[in-house]
């Protein structure tokens, strides 16, 4: 296929936490990019979903939730997070807002589509989960968005079973600009190895102890070797509280062998080995969100 043909688009999925954006990237890319939790916050910085249509390659942005200004002080690992949302949505070329249908407060997504007003940026927006939202939540939502003349376009989706997304898919297509690919034929996702191995421990982490760990725990790759066959990984788990690592690790070791269990049978399935040596152990470190070197380790800042 010649290059003078190709279209491309970069999109960023913003809204509020669990609003559904990571799995509505997972979806379209047709292969799981970026972890889905219970857990507010669980992404922190963006992350890539890359999906060839034809002619044309569409490269989403899973962008941490966004926090809506005003509501508190922001502690610094939110600081930075909320730094990254906006640097992912300057850097697109266009912004799909997703909005939860089952939630009833709206005014982060309101505050966010004001802010886009002024900056006279253009925004398109999906009304997510109208599989299981009542009626009148959906029709308030659509109300309230009306008034917005930077919306360019609103569609009503289930990220979780598909419904309107080929539709959302179709439009954005229709929006790519010609130019050069910038990502490879079969290249899903520009983040590294490491980092969606770690990005899986965390997803078991979170999803076993959502109530028991602050989000501020995370997972680092130590080491990563590979052969046709098997893996060998070892990872630790960091907190930043000598109390929480009991808890990780479970009386005789029982949630740690859970969630070693858990993230060993997805590692298998995304390098495709018969065998993996996985080893997962828990460390603290306090106040780790005041030194780079560990941002970097956690994948929440580049360098």
């Amino acid at each position: 296929m010649a290059n003078d043909v190709r279209r491309n688009l970069f999109v960023a999925i913003v809204g509020v936490p669990n609003s559904g954006k990571s799995t509505l990237v997972n979806l379209i890319v047709g292969e799981k990019i970026s972890i889905v939790s219970p857990k507010v916050q669980t992404t922190r910085r963006r992350i890539r979903g890359i999906a060839n249509f034809g002619e044309v390659q569409l490269v989403f942005t899973d962008t941490p939730g966004f926090f809506f200004d005003g509501e508190r002080r922001l502690s610094k690992l939110e600081s930075i997070i909320s730094s990254n949302f906006w640097k992912s949505s300057r850097d697109s070329d266009l912004i799909l807002l997703l909005i939860d249908s089952t939630v009833t407060n709206l005014e982060p997504s309101v505050g966010f589509l004001e802010k886009m007003e002024k900056a006279r940026r253009r925004v398109v927006v999906a009304i997510n989960k109208v599989d299981i939202a009542k009626k009148e939540n959906i029709l308030k939502i659509a109300s309230l968005l009306s008034k917005f003349a930077c919306i360019d376009k609103i569609f009503m989706i289930s990220a979780f079973i598909g419904d309107g997304v080929t539709d959302l898919v179709e439009y954005l297509k229709g929006m790519a600009t010609e130019g050069p690919w910038l990502f490879g034929d079969h290249q899903s996702t520009d983040a590294d190895m490491k980092f969606r191995l770690s990005e899986i421990t965390r997803e078991k982490l979170f999803l076993m102890l959502s109530n028991e760990l602050p989000y501020s725990a995370y997972v680092e790759t130590e080491f990563f070797a590979e052969t046709e066959k098997k893996a060998k990984i070892h990872q630790a788990i960091v907190v930043m509280k000598d109390s929480q690592k009991p808890i990780v690790i479970g009386h005789e070791g029982k949630m740690i062998r859970i969630i070693r269990e858990m993230a060993g049978l997805d590692m298998k399935s995304l390098l495709n080995k018969k065998k993996l040596e996985l080893r997962i152990f828990v460390k603290v470190r306090k106040k780790w969100v005041e030194k780079k070197e560990y941002l970097l380790d956690a994948g929440i800042i580049d360098n």
